[in-house]
């Protein structure tokens, strides 16, 4: 299970104004027992300012876990999942109350954020594992510690020593780093924050790839398909990021067509350097016979010095499958089947589907669920720990990656942040599914698991009885059943704070997707609209979403060089405000979060693409997703 900084939240605003109390140096808030390692901040639960260089972006370790380095080398952890988009070496100030979470003190929750400017990229201090360990206030910090590992990866992390001295290195899921290359009596150099986990234990967190640093040669990192779910018939565009401290001579991408068995001859293909300075990258010709293909890249450096991505290759390989495979062939299994895991579960395959809980929806900003259908066994959701992308109900996305069962729920893990792709927008959901509250539940029955089939499914329930409400205050969960019978009930857990109170034997109707947590399954709920109260006969409509807002005005339109794009927001929402070309491809996005409720929003679009350059004239349009209940589009005419 991965371990992270701070456990998803929801999405809050980014306001750009700092304040609320006096600055604090980041080395007053950073204190713990000298002895236990146990956080002791005399600021605990007290509202600060802080300033610094951003070393750990959001998407690192999970959907908002950053860290910021003062300037005197003294670090601290903040979570916003909603932070504007921030890179290595941008000086911010970051305005929190002061907590701890797993161990470490860190500006939580969702602290404001306000951007000073772009400078240098922090350089991490050199620390023997001795002087690392040596200060529970160095947690924080960011350094480079080198020596020999001594214990074999195992649960994502190993330990390094230097003489006595031994330091855990773990390595988060959600980095993408390979540990395969990774062996006992290897000389590293490991450059990361240095943290402190529960009970006290100073870790080193490397980031990426190029924070483990083997010898003398090349540095391969950021290896990445410019098209995760490929057809049979489409070349792969494969590149990396390649560095060293004399010059790289050369780099080869090494890959095979993989029918599954993983064997077969690697064939290669020379790298070019493609930006003149870092970036790698080769083609992999189309035509593919097998259901995957296996690649690595190795580098050469001007002392003969070899590098490979994995460490390990050609015993291990990057994969990445061929075609789409349906969601019901991903999640069927025979109801009287023991276990109820996915037949493609530790397998890398390629799915499509529409949004049917989008990011934020489904209980984190990580989550998100598509379907492929309305029937059963057609929903799967999809676990992207890095949240890179802004999904809502209604989008059609691919997305490649593995099948994984966590705790008995079949999920997608996809590679990263780009093998998720928005194929098309403003789609119908899929209908719901009404069904009885004994079969949603049912993960026991001698005959059969009847649950499994709608795991991830939109469903709606036939008129129950609430009769239980134990947890609805703090949990917003409760009880039902259709037929009154508390052998026959289920669990309803709302992914959001109901504003709906549940009352014993009250008569309701609930739709949502339906989730297996705690050992059983749960029905979750989007939003209070999606629990009716009162008698509802089979087949009657629910009542309709209240409305969430729209666009108000486009002025002027025609434009140049600029418009102001208004819209209205009558409750808290997800909200997306983005601009398409004619050939539907997206151009910028103005809007991309989560927005207070009230009044009138202005977002202004200046003729330029999301990399700043200045688009020709002509037709775009503009498209503004509020939640699940507004879908709307405009024209927008860009005249020079």
């Amino acid at each position: 299970m991965k371990r992270s900084i701070q456990s998803a939240v929801a999405l809050a605003v980014v306001v750009c104004v700092a304040g609320f109390a006096a600055a604090q140096t980041i080395d007053d808030i950073q204190y713990y027992n000298p002895t236990t390692g146990a956080p002791a901040s005399p600021y605990n639960g007290t509202t600060q300012t802080v300033e610094g260089r951003i070393y750990v972006i959001k998407g690192t370790y999970n959907a908002g876990t950053h860290y910021i380095l003062d300037d005197s080398g003294n670090g601290i952890a903040f979570f916003n999942s909603a932070a504007p988009p921030l890179t290595y070496g941008d000086r911010v100030s970051v305005t929190g109350t002061v907590g701890v979470f797993q161990g470490e003190i860190q500006l939580s929750p969702a602290p404001t954020i306000t951007f000073l400017g772009a400078e240098a990229v922090p350089t991490p201090v050199t620390m023997t594992i001795a002087q690392a360990k040596s200060d529970y206030e160095n947690v924080g910090k960011f350094v480079s510690v080198s020596g020999t590992i001594s214990t074999p990866v195992a649960s994502n992390q190993f330990k390094m020593h230097a003489g006595t001295d031994t330091i855990i290195v773990y390595v988060d899921t959600d980095t993408g780093i390979n540990t395969g290359g990774v062996a006992v009596g290897d000389s590293y150099r490991i450059i990361a924050p240095l943290v402190n986990f529960t009970g006290g234990i100073m870790e080193l967190k490397p980031r990426r790839q190029a924070d483990l640093i083997e010898g003398t040669g090349p540095i391969i990192d950021a290896v990445n398909c410019t098209d995760w779910t490929p057809l049979a018939s489409d070349p792969i565009t494969v590149t990396a990021t390649i560095t060293d401290d004399v010059a790289v001579t050369s780099a080869a991408l090494y890959y095979r067509d993989d029918s599954g068995d993983s064997t077969g001859v690697f064939l290669s293909v020379a790298m070019t350097n493609t930006s003149g300075v870092d970036t790698w990258s080769a083609t992999i010709p189309g035509g593919f016979l097998g259901r995957q293909v296996d690649f690595y890249v190795r580098a050469l450096d001007g002392n003969g010095n070899i590098s490979l991505n994995p460490g390990d290759a050609p015993a291990g390989w990057y994969e990445v499958a061929v075609g789409i495979t349906s969601i019901h062939d991903v999640q069927y299994v025979d109801p009287a089947t023991t276990p109820q895991n996915s037949p493609f579960a530790g397998r890398v395959v390629n799915v499509q589907g529409i949004v049917t809980a989008g990011t934020g929806d489904a209980g984190a900003a990580s989550k998100f669920i598509i379907q492929d259908g309305s029937g059963t066994f057609s929903g799967l959701l999809c676990y992207e720990g890095t949240a890179a992308n802004f999904l809502l109900p209604g989008d059609e996305v691919q997305v490649g990656g593995y099948i994984d069962e966590y705790f008995g729920l079949t999920e997608m893990l996809p590679h990263n942040g780009t093998a998720v792709e928005l194929i098309s927008f403003e789609n119908a959901l899929p209908a719901y599914n009404q069904v009885h509250t004994v079969v949603l539940s049912d993960d026991t029955s001698p005959g059969g698991y009847l649950g499994e089939a709608y795991e991830s499914v939109l469903v709606r329930t036939f008129a129950s009885t609430v009769i239980d409400t134990l947890g609805s205050a703090q949990y917003s969960e409760f009880l039902i059943s259709d037929t009154g019978a508390r052998a026959d009930s289920l669990v309803v857990n709302a992914a959001f704070d109901m504003v709906y109170s549940p009352i014993l034997g009250q008569t309701v109707t609930v739709k949502g997707f339906m989730d297996y947590a705690f050992g059983e399954f749960q029905l979750v709920p989007l939003r209070d609209e999606d629990i009716t109260v009162g008698a509802t006969a089979v087949g009657d409509e629910l009542p309709q979403i209240l409305p969430a807002g729209g666009f108000s005005s486009i002025m002027p339109n025609p434009f140049n060089p600029k418009t102001e794009i208004r819209f209205v927001l009558t409750r808290d929402n997800l909200v997306q405000l983005n601009v398409y070309n004619i050939r539907g491809e997206l151009v910028t996005s103005l809007v991309n979060e989560r927005l207070q409720g009230g009044g009138e929003r202005v977002a202004t679009w200046d003729g330029t693409d999301n990399a700043g350059q200045q688009v020709a004239s002509g037709t775009y349009f503009a498209r503004l997703r509020i939640g699940g209940d507004v879908l709307q589009v405009r024209k927008l005419m860009l005249v020079k």
